[in-house]
């Protein structure tokens, strides 16, 4: 009884809605909070104890994780009769805009004391590369919108939250900040793509795209189809860590420009 309870609230879930467009009446609804909450937490707490910092980082972490599940669960369910599941490799959540849930552990659990590198890392990660990905999808979400609305709904809390936490996080350790933390983060990067382009190659011949890098098949990304199909997906591999690495210093050079101006911008007030 259970197990059909269940059933029909996934079944639920699925509901389906004409696919939104870029700046729909479905777009402005989701990105005047994700907008809201980004000036109202950044403001509000940016001189926060460390306490209340990580304990937001946690509620946010729990949410994500718990949309996620779900996500999980209604791309792996087929109502009908009988209903069944079916999971697919290629949704598991190893994407670049994925990788919220593996870096915010590291803010959480781990000793900055003993592990400032590592620290330093995660909060790049986050608020460079994360951040950048998020604002991205947040802007062009015909990368992301489906037919189903709680997957719509799902997609932009998920990216929003990027935005969101990237921004608080830099916030909030803006005086710790520097250069080093741009190649710690870059460095990072390189690491999660080479695994992604082993669960892309290991699950061959299914076409699984962690990354947008898998040498088995043409990406799915619209300019970089182009580039991988006239100059082969060596040149495609190195143009799109070029531009990760490229965009990832971009915004550490705008939120540091930012940050100084501010200060700037107080210090002549007084």
């Amino acid at each position: 009884m259970l197990t059909k309870h269940m059933e029909e609230f996934l079944h639920f879930l699925q509901g389906e809605m004409e696919v939104p467009g870029i700046f729909s009446w479905f777009h402005f609804v989701m990105l005047i909070p994700i907008i809201g909450l980004t000036i109202f937490i950044s403001v509000f707490f940016k001189n926060t104890s460390e306490k209340v910092y990580k304990r937001i980082l946690l509620i946010f972490w729990i949410v994500l994780l718990v949309l996620e599940l779900f996500k999980q669960l209604i791309k792996s369910f087929h109502y009908g009769s009988p209903s069944y599941w079916e999971y697919s490799v290629r949704d598991f959540p190893f994407s670049i805009c994925s990788m919220i849930y593996y870096f915010i552990p590291i803010i959480l659990f781990v000793n900055k004391e003993k592990h400032p590198k590592l620290m330093d890392t995660a909060v790049g990660y986050l608020c460079l590369i994360s951040l950048t990905m998020g604002l991205v999808v947040c802007i062009y979400t015909n990368m992301v919108m489906t037919n189903l609305i709680f997957i719509n709904i799902q997609s932009l809390i998920h990216h929003g939250s990027q935005v969101i936490l990237g921004v608080f996080i830099f916030v909030y350790n803006r005086k710790s900040i520097s250069i080093k933390t741009v190649y710690r983060t870059l460095i990072a990067f390189l690491i999660t793509a080479a695994i992604a382009i082993i669960i892309n190659v290991s699950f061959y011949p299914h076409f699984i795209n962690m990354f947008f890098i898998n040498p088995t098949r043409i990406t799915n990304l619209p300019i970089g189809s182009i580039v991988q199909e006239k100059a082969g997906y060596a040149v495609y591999l190195i143009l799109f860590l070029l531009l990760i690495g490229g965009v990832t210093f971009l915004t550490y050079f705008v939120e540091t420009s930012i940050y100084k101006l501010v200060i700037k911008k107080k210090a002549s007030n007084r």
